[in-house]
């Protein structure tokens, strides 16, 4: 075969390249017929895949060489990182349905596993109207421990998730725990749907007060601002009471009706409940569900029903470890303790490389009550946490006064109370010592969280012999008064009799139930006497100042009741007449100079002046010092100007550090007053009323924290405003001059944690027509803050206090007066004007 011939079209054959080259340079290896054999061959193969189907070992073979468009895909799905929009819209409906059924099953981990399937077609049967969102917004669900907020939400995700499956145009609905948001709120949304929520979509944002206060402010906003650059998403959080929201944002827990618990409770012991469950005491408690399930496994493992909310709830968590008994050993268990206290220490899942090796970490997630996922490691119910770190407070691992502490005791508060309902009596009492000396806002918050026992019979420790009763249960009540005496600052003497820095002489006398209780003038020593039998007359009483009679507080924990009742009478005065210990340089002082010398003036000379000659003042304090001295208590009145013995001690130690001739008034006067004008505001111009109020907000912040340093140094993150100090304030002055009704300062106080503690508050007014929506966002947290979970509602509108002598004063001590009551030291809301 000549060259041409073997190198045309008609011999040709397809072979790779090595061979191809390897016949081209040596062609005497290859002889012609050899060539046309291999062509009749190849011919003869292609001839006979044509006619017939490839074997699926064929198949796989060529698979095996080959691939195409499906297999590249799936190639290419395997190396990229995971996405939401890898799943088929089915598969995504599907794993939804399935994450929602195991939340049910965990929420309902303390029923017993043979009468779970019960309590699901219980719960079936008796669905409540589905929480109303409305698209755009944002609803927060608030209520105790146990209420039902998390199935509440549930149920709102499943019918969500109804609706997504009938009609492809609606989202899948996203459920998370607040503690799993670890980037923005928005991201985490997005991550989770596989896209932007263009769509109409709902999300749960479980567990908020989970986080840290400010962490939780700050999810919040994030939520409120989702909402407002996606309109069709709707938000619904849900949190245990403390964490706030403007009043059209809140939605609040409905205590169930005791027979809808009743029902429960059978339905979950399979049988009806014994007799002890239909007591009026025990029926209270079948308005929680969480309550009514503690309740069940109370009565199944034998116990008595007759306990606290907290008990009951301690006693679950209990009873779910005993029941499943996790395969833990005793140093498992004391670093579940730790966990327990590292988390409410930081409010946020724990790192597991912070926390201990490998094998310490999958010592605690085989137990089953701890999860380890991406935030860190966390434990399944938040009722585990509390558990175990009550356990920690039991054992001494953590220090109660550690956990009481002013900035510690809002993230252990239940932890605490969890502590104190659950260790013996003896021991209750004796930490309620050290958390009244410690913190009288921890102690006084917990008293409440813990429910009164039924009447006992009087149960009186053996007195040594000689010793008088009277004089033992007498120093039994001294000794809660002065422990939470010493837990306060400045005020602390006011709030009972003293006398050269102790408590005065108590003359005490028991007569069956009740004990009568005398207070001395001035004696200290001794501090108990028993008074004698009989009335007293005249000349015993001479020597006391006050008496009153009070049925005996003996059961448990019932004196620190008594003690609170009786110190926060005097407190409630103090507040009333505005008259708080402050640092001599509060801007609140120089309101109350100037207050004390207008009714001095008016007492002394029958006039109001709007400048005051010192010298008057002066000769007129001096004067009534004189009767001061002379008397035990003096009071003075013209019209509506009062002064007392204290006004004028405060006055005279004041003027002493005045100095010129006149006194004039901490506010502008007005510079608009007309005969036509009705109301006191209507006197001042809009520019005027903006720069006075500009300057009434940043006393008023300067005060309130003067009067919290001052007075109660011990309460610390527990006083709503105090804990998110430094602030700032934005709002909005409205003059309408139509009616009363549409004027007022419209108000927000923001955190500004990037600022000193002790800065001065930054104040931006704005004049309007009407109060528009005010959402200026928090700044975000430095690392480390923590702040209180007794917070107030973010916005405030309150009448214009242009031409009050002391407008400052009264913001200041309205702020004050909300934040002692929210934790059990004021037991009626206090008003100022």
């Amino acid at each position: 075969m000549s060259e041409a011939e073997n190198r045309s079209d008609a011999n040709l054959i397809l072979m790779c390249q090595a061979h191809a080259k390897e016949i081209d340079d040596f062609p005497a290896l290859f002889p012609a017929d050899l060539l046309r054999e291999w062509k009749r061959t190849q011919l003869d193969v292609h001839e006979e895949a044509a006619r017939r189907p490839l074997t699926d070992t064929e198949v796989e073979e060529v698979l095996e060489r080959s691939f195409g468009l499906d297999q590249l895909a799936t190639a290419v799905a395997d190396a990229v990182p995971f996405s939401a929009r890898s799943r088929s819209r089915q598969e995504a409906l599907d794993l939804a349905r399935r994450q929602a059924r195991a939340r049910r099953l965990v929420q309902l981990s303390p029923v017993p596993a043979h009468r779970r399937e019960a309590v699901l077609e219980w719960m079936a049967e008796h669905l409540e109207p589905a929480l109303v969102v409305p698209e755009g917004q944002l609803r927060l669900l608030v209520g105790p421990m146990g209420a039902g907020k998390s199935e509440q939400a549930g149920r709102w995700l499943e019918e969500g998730l109804a609706v997504a499956q009938l009609d492809d145009d609606v989202e899948i609905p996203v459920w998370l725990r607040a503690r799993q948001v670890t980037s923005s709120l928005s991201a985490t949304v997005t991550e989770a749907i596989g896209g932007d929520p263009r769509r109409p979509c709902r999300v749960v944002i479980d567990d908020l007060d989970s986080l840290a206060p400010r962490q939780a402010d700050q999810l919040l906003d994030e939520a409120r601002r989702l909402v407002l650059v996606w309109p069709k998403v709707r938000v619904l959080a849900t949190s245990r009471e403390g964490v706030k929201a403007a009043p059209e944002e809140l939605l609040t827990t409905t205590a169930w009706p005791w027979e809808r618990g009743a029902d429960l409770l059978r339905c979950v012991l399979g049988e009806e409940p014994p007799r002890a469950a239909w007591t009026p005491e025990a029926r209270k408690l079948m308005t929680s569900p969480l309550l009514v399930l503690a309740m069940a496994a109370r009565i199944a493992g034998g116990g008595e029903i007759d306990a606290s909310p907290l008990q009951l709830l301690s006693g679950l968590a209990r009873d779910i470890l005993e029941r499943e008994r996790p395969e833990a050993d005793r140093h498992a268990w004391d670093r579940l303790a730790r966990l327990a206290s590292r988390i409410l220490a930081s409010m946020e899942p724990v790192a597991a490389a912070s926390f201990g090796t490998d094998p310490e970490v999958w010592a605690l997630t085989e137990t089953g009550l701890v999860v380890h996922d991406e935030a860190g490691l966390r434990f399944a119910l938040p009722l585990f946490e509390q558990y175990f770190a009550a356990d920690a407070l039991r054992s001494g691992t953590v220090a109660l006064e550690e956990a009481a502490g002013a900035h510690s005791f809002p993230g252990w508060r239940y932890a605490l109370a969890f502590a104190v309902s659950t260790v013996p009596e003896e021991t209750a009492e004796e930490w309620m010592l050290r958390l009244a000396r410690t913190n009288p806002a921890a102690a006084s918050w917990i008293l409440d969280e813990i429910s009164r026992p039924r009447r006992r019979p009087v149960r009186r420790e053996v007195a040594e012999q000689g010793s008088d009763p009277s004089l033992d249960a007498g120093r039994r009540l001294r000794e809660a008064v002065q422990a939470f005496l010493d837990g306060f600052g400045a005020c602390g003497s006011q709030l009972a009799h003293h006398h050269e820095g102790r408590l005065v002489q108590w003359g005490v006398r028991l007569r069956g139930r009740g004990m009568t209780l005398y207070e001395a003038r001035t004696a200290t020593q001794p501090e108990l006497v028993p008074l004698p039998a009989g009335d007293l007359d005249g000349a015993l009483a001479a020597g006391w100042a006050s008496g009153t009679w009070f049925e005996l507080p003996d059961r448990h924990l019932e004196r620190w009741r008594w003690s609170r009742d009786r110190l926060s009478g005097p407190l409630a005065q103090l507040l009333r007449q505005r008259r708080l210990p402050l640092p001599a340089n509060s801007p609140l002082v120089g309101e109350r100079i100037w207050l004390l010398a207008q009714q001095i003036m008016r007492i002394k000379h029958q006039r109001w002046t709007a400048v005051i000659p010192l010298a008057d003042l002066r000769a007129a304090v001096a004067e009534m010092m004189t009767q001061v001295n002379a008397s035990v208590m003096s009071r003075w009145e013209a019209g509506s100007a009062r002064v007392d013995s204290h006004d004028i001690r405060w006055m005279d130690a004041r003027l002493a550090e005045l100095q010129g001739e006149h006194l004039a008034p901490p506010w502008p006067l007005p510079d608009r007053r007309t005969a036509a004008t009705r109301r006191r505001w209507q006197d001042y111009s809009p520019e005027l009323t903006v720069t006075i109020l500009t300057e009434v907000l940043r006393d008023a912040v300067t005060g309130y924290r003067d009067l919290v340093t001052e007075n109660f140094p011990s309460f610390g993150s527990a006083l709503g405003l105090y804990s998110v100090l430094p602030v700032r304030a934005e709002g909005q002055v409205i003059m309408n001059e139509d009616g009363p009704e549409g004027s007022g300062l419209y108000y927000t106080l923001t955190p500004t944690p990037a600022s000193p503690h002790d800065a001065s508050p930054r104040i931006d007014l704005t004049l309007a027509n009407a109060p528009q929506p005010l959402h200026t966002m928090a700044e975000p947290p430095m690392p480390g803050t923590r702040q209180s979970v007794f917070r107030r509602t973010s916005d405030h509108l309150t009448s214009l206090p242009t031409g009050s002598p002391r407008p400052a004063t009264n913001l200041a001590y309205t702020w004050l007066a909300d934040d002692l009551k929210a934790i059990g030291w004021l037991r009626q809301p206090l008003h100022f004007s």
